[in-house]
């Protein structure tokens, strides 16, 4: 009878600790929006991106904002005196900091302006890749403004999660992101190589200008339909090189190049293509002129479709066969465990990524 009043007295206490605790966090609770449209370009000659990013700021907050944080992670790879640099140190990992200038990165050429007027931007006194913008005009609640920057961002090569390994590009951590705001104040964090990320959510349109002849993907939907012709034909021949014996496989780059491991040489004609994503926290997009592809769709017990791709190079072949299968039993199998995959697709890239030998992302993971 006692150990039934004890179990009784918890589980009431127990509920009346939740609801005070659940009326308190949603009386509390609050989190800000944040919507980009991004234009990049990249020149693969110079291993730079250059952008322009346009993003409203919706304040959903109970308090009136003086200033916003930002992330410029792409500056953690600028000299050594960055936290990314320090921690690398700290555990041992020398490449970065006996690396050369040219292996080195940045973003730089920022222009901010509020709905179209200049304002004050302010680095933290301790990390390069953490600035601050003062608003001419306080940002009441509820209310919301339009931030527009230019920037320029200088490709590392493949230390952490951004990098380059030759013409193969992971882009990601790279653009003006605001920190988050939230019931706790402000979140400024540096980039770390070990570390993970906080961020706000909201719809990002992204357009990415580069050489024809790239095959990538990205968070969010691919909205181009000529890129999704020109995928359907790099997946036929992937495929069929799949299907090939070894030596069959061997005689087929030897013949005419098309899956060597080689760099080819970069179209003189570019392509734009646009992707579409919503309720994501982060944008990151890779690009190898030499990657295979293969696509596939997965049903979930729920009948919702998700769309899986892998991209993988032709050395890493025996590996990279059967991997759209692994990640159809992934999205299929934690769908039933956890609750139906939420985005439209998943993808899985081979790449050089070294931060605990891989990072998942909205949609796409390397």
């Amino acid at each position: 009878m006692k150990k039934f009043l004890f179990v009784l007295v918890t589980l009431s206490l127990s509920k009346g600790v939740q609801k005070g605790f659940s009326q308190n966090n949603l009386r509390n609770y609050f989190q800000q929006e944040v919507d980009y449209t991004i234009q990049v370009k990249l020149d693969d000659e110079k291993n730079m991106l250059r952008a322009t990013e346009n993003l409203v700021y919706i304040n959903n907050s109970p308090d009136t904002l003086k200033f916003i944080w930002f992330h410029l992670w792409a500056n953690a790879y600028k000299n050594n005196n960055t936290a990314f640099a320090k921690q690398k140190l700290e555990n041992g990992a020398t490449d970065f900091y006996f690396s050369t200038e040219e292996e080195r990165g940045f973003i730089d050429s920022l222009d901010f302006k509020v709905n179209d007027e200049s304002v004050k931007l302010e680095y933290d006194a301790n990390n390069i890749d953490i600035a601050r913008i003062w608003l001419n005009k306080p940002l009441a609640p509820h209310e919301q403004i339009t931030i527009t920057t230019p920037f320029r961002v200088k490709i590392p090569k493949t230390f952490s999660r951004m990098g380059r390994d030759g013409q193969q590009y992971q882009i990601s951590q790279w653009y003006p992101k605001p920190a988050v705001y939230d019931r706790y104040g402000w979140h400024p964090i540096p980039y770390l190589d070990q570390g993970e990320f906080y961020s706000e959510y909201g719809v990002l349109d992204v357009f990415i200008t580069l050489p024809k002849n790239y095959v990538m993907d990205a968070t969010g939907e691919l909205m181009s339909d000529d890129e999704k012709k020109f995928l359907a034909v790099k997946e036929a021949s992937s495929r069929k090189y799949l299907s090939l014996e070894m030596s069959e496989a061997q005689k087929e780059i030897a013949e005419n190049d098309s899956f060597s491991m080689k760099f080819p040489v970069s179209d003189y004609e570019m392509k734009t293509l646009h992707f579409h994503a919503e309720d994501v926290h982060d944008f990151a997009w890779f690009a190898d002129k030499r990657y295979m592809i293969v696509r596939d769709v997965v049903t979930l017990e729920s009948g919702k479709k998700v769309a899986t791709t892998v991209l993988f190079t032709s050395n890493h072949t025996n590996v990279w066969r059967n991997s759209v299968q692994f990640v159809d039993s992934a999205i299929y199998y934690y769908s039933k465990w956890i609750g139906d995959y939420p985005y439209p697709h998943a993808t899985a890239v081979d790449g050089a990524l070294t931060a605990g030998g891989g990072m998942e992302y909205p949609m796409i993971t390397v």
